[in-house]
């Protein structure tokens, strides 16, 4: 299916103005004030300057980022010094543990690459903060575009790819988190490229190139987070679902896949068994005691349920900062549930998708459970609740979004698939507006629902590049934004183009079937 000069249009639209979202809210965010920045940054820094990557919990929170963090508040982004400059103001290291050595270090040795290219030490330290940022922001910037072609190649529906990927901009916690340094943004890139590369299989690709790709990705995903391990029965189940070849071929490309991936992925956590006697040791172990429950006492399933609802839908939509700053409740709840009954319609009703739907579906399902059995052992361990953060299912967003569209497709008549799309059109960028209020009242306004002089001074001393460079981004934003809103509405608008092609046709589906007999 030939992409239009329209489709090109719209679609590189939304990639600009999705950009931008991540830009201002790189711009945005006060340093350190995105989760877990500081460490994540000290992890970086380890390795440029040549410390390596320590055991977990023996990497330690240096001085100087301690420092850098204390001037915030305390020094105007002109009077602040070289990263070099830093360092030697607050040398060593503190008693703190700096956790993130119990991630493989490949999103951290990227960064660090980058850092050297720039000669960070010779730059002003919070342009260095901005520089990681900003790298974060090119690695999940193509997100869009991936969940496009993933969207029309399942549907074979342009608009429907489209409107896909405008609904990314509905999730502002995204935003937050791939415009800060962390290493989610890679694992964010990486989780959209194999679920693309999932739905070509799916849908028939069953190519040698495709299936070395989905291998390669799986392997550097599960090589850079353990919150990539669910995408392995993804691919396995990818080339179940693909009927477009006997079931003997297809085992042996899932065969080969899987084995690329485990060959470039799996030696970390062989190395991690082996080493420390577990799969994921824990950097902060050190700093928490875990002790028996008193008598009488025990783990409570209903407050644990009621905990980690709460916190994952929150954390998922929108909680700023430090977690600080999270949006309205109602808004949580509401797009919350009609998430889940979008998800479930796709699941449930038939449809010509609902294979590859299958599929898709297991990357977020297996991705909650694990999850869920990890912080239940983890109440058992320490009587709270740890580790329930909604970022840790973006890694399955683009697989998400996508069964949950297909269920909207599901449950609404075709008639209304142009208002659907429409509504997406004009909610996402509202919802990206409003993420960004919530953020800026929380940071700057003392989380009071205003705009003041007092405010908006605020931001402009603590914006790293300076007023102008946020009034500049924020001004490209809104024309990007508004001319994604004009595009994406008249596609929409042009009514459903949705199984007009059969799933799995195409040029690209190997004639790996036994020809019938009449035609041999």
């Amino acid at each position: 299916m030939p992409v239009t000069r329209t489709e090109r249009w719209t679609i590189g639209s939304i990639t600009a103005a999705f950009t931008l979202l991540l830009v201002v809210w790189a711009l945005l965010t006060p340093l350190f004030q995105a989760p877990d920045e500081l460490p994540h940054t000290g992890a970086v820094v380890a390795i440029a300057t040549g410390e390596g990557w320590p055991a977990p919990g023996a990497l330690r929170v240096s001085n100087a980022l301690l420092a850098a963090r204390a001037e915030v508040a305390t020094t105007a982004p002109a009077d602040r010094g070289t990263w070099a400059e830093l360092v030697r103001a607050a040398p060593g290291a503190s008693a703190g543990a700096d956790q993130m050595t119990q991630h493989p270090p490949t999103a951290y040795a990227l960064a660090a690459v980058v850092l050297r290219v720039v000669g960070f030490e010779d730059l002003r330290w919070d342009h260095v903060i901005v520089v990681l940022r900003l790298l974060d922001v090119a690695l999940v910037a193509p997100l869009p575009m991936l969940v496009w072609a993933a969207g029309r190649r399942l549907t074979r529906s342009r608009r429907f790819g489209l409107v896909a990927a405008a609904a990314l901009a509905a999730v502002p916690q995204l935003a937050q988190i791939g415009s800060s340094v962390t290493n989610d943004a890679l694992v964010i890139l990486l989780g959209a490229v194999v679920t693309w590369l999932t739905v070509r299989v799916a849908t028939g690709d069953l190519r040698w190139r495709t299936t070395v790709a989905l291998g390669a990705a799986l392997g550097v995903l599960v090589a850079t987070k353990a919150t990539g391990f669910p995408a392995v029965p993804l691919v396995g189940l990818a080339f179940v679902v693909a009927t477009t070849a006997r079931l003997r071929v297809r085992l042996g490309r899932a065969a080969v896949a899987l084995a690329i991936g485990a060959a470039l992925g799996g030696w970390w956590w062989v190395r991690n068994v082996v080493r420390y006697g577990t799969v994921q040791p824990n950097g902060l172990a050190g700093t928490w005691t875990a002790s028996p429950w008193a008598p009488g006492q025990q783990r409570d399933p209903g407050f644990f349920l009621s905990s980690e609802w709460s916190a994952l839908t929150t954390s998922f939509w929108g909680r700023f900062g430090l977690l600080s700053y999270p949006i309205d409740p109602v808004v949580v709840v509401a797009l919350t549930i009609a998430g889940l009954v979008t998800v479930v319609a796709a699941v449930v009703l038939r449809s010509r998708w609902r294979g590859p739907v299958l599929a898709l579906v297991t990357f977020p399902a297996v991705s909650l459970l694990l999850l869920l059995a990890n912080n239940w052992q983890s109440y058992g361990r320490l009587h709270r609740i740890t580790g329930a953060q909604g970022r840790y299912f973006f890694v399955a967003l683009a697989a998400l979004l996508l069964v949950a569209a297909v269920g909207g497709l599901r449950l609404l008549p075709a008639r209304w698939w142009p208002v659907a799309g429409r509504v997406v059109a004009v909610g996402a960028p509202v919802m990206a507006v409003y993420g960004l209020s919530v953020a800026y009242r929380g940071f700057d306004e003392g989380a009071a629902l205003r705009v003041t002089r007092a405010g908006l001074a605020h931001l402009a001393a603590t914006t790293p590049l300076g007023a102008p460079v946020l009034l500049a981004a924020v001004c490209l934003l809104a024309v990007a934004g508004s001319a994604t809103v004009v595009a994406v509405w008249r596609s929409a608008g042009r009514g459903s183009d949705v199984g007009t092609t059969a799933v799995g046709a195409g040029p690209d589906r190997p004639s790996l079937r036994r020809a019938p007999a009449a035609s041999r």
